[in-house]
C-alpha cells in the first residue's frame, strides 16, 4: 500500500470510529428517554388503579386516551432505540471491515465498508427522526422534556410517594430523610 492509500484508510477508520461514538452517545440518550416514558406509563397505570373509583366517565376516558397516547410514544421510542442500535452495529461493522482491509490487501472491502457506513448514518438519521416525532407527540416544549429526562422521573417518584403517604398519614419528607440516613449508615 502506498502512503496515500494508507492515509485514506486511516481517515476512513477514524470516520467509522467517530460514527460509532456518536451512535453510542445518541443510543444512551434514547435509552434514558425510553425508560422515562416507560416509567410515565407505570405511573399512569398506578394512579389509574388508585383513582378508578373516584373518576367520572369523562375523566376515565381522558385518562385512557392519555395512556394510549403514551403507549404510542413508547412504541415510537422503542423503534428509535432499535434504529440507534442498528446504526451502532453498522458503524462497528464498517470499522471492522476497514481494519480487515488494512491487514488484507483486497480493495473490494473499501466499498463494502463505505456502504455499511452510509447505511449506519441513514439509520441514525431515522432514529433521530423518530425521536423528533416522539417529542412532537409529547405536546410539551423541548426544554421541559429535556428537564424531565435529566431529572430521570424524580418529580414523579416524589409525587407518587406523597400520594402514597397522604393516604397512610405519615409524611414523605420524614420517610425520605430516614431512607437517606439508612443509606449513609450502611
Amino acid at each position: 500500500m502506498s502512503v496515500e492509500q494508507t492515509t485514506q484508510l486511516i481517515q476512513l477508520i477514524l470516520n467509522s470510529v467517530l460514527m460509532s461514538v456518536a451512535c453510542a452517545l445518541v443510543l444512551g440518550g434514547l435509552t434514558a428517554r425510553h425508560s422515562a416514558i416507560a416509567e410515565q406509563i407505570q405511573t399512569m397505570r398506578h394512579n389509574e388503579d388508585y383513582t378508578t373509583l373516584d373518576l367520572t366517565r369523562s375523566r376515565r376516558g381522558q385518562s385512557r386516551s392519555q395512556l394510549r397516547r403514551l403507549q404510542y410514544r413508547y412504541t415510537i421510542s422503542r423503534y428509535s432505540v432499535l434504529a440507534a442500535y442498528y446504526a451502532l452495529l453498522f458503524s462497528i461493522f464498517s470499522c471492522f471491515t476497514l481494519t480487515v482491509r488494512g491487514m488484507i490487501n483486497w480493495n473490494g472491502l473499501i466499498p463494502v465498508a463505505l456502504v455499511l457506513f452510509v447505511v449506519g448514518v441513514a439509520t441514525l438519521l431515522v432514529s433521530v427522526g423518530l425521536t423528533l416525532v416522539d417529542w412532537h407527540l409529547s405536546d410539551r416544549p423541548m426544554l421541559d422534556e429535556a428537564r424531565r429526562l435529566l431529572s430521570l422521573g424524580n418529580d414523579e417518584r416524589l409525587a407518587r410517594l406523597r400520594q402514597k403517604f397522604h393516604h397512610s398519614g405519615s409524611s414523605p419528607q420524614s420517610t425520605l430523610n430516614r431512607n437517606r440516613q439508612k443509606m449513609r449508615v450502611g
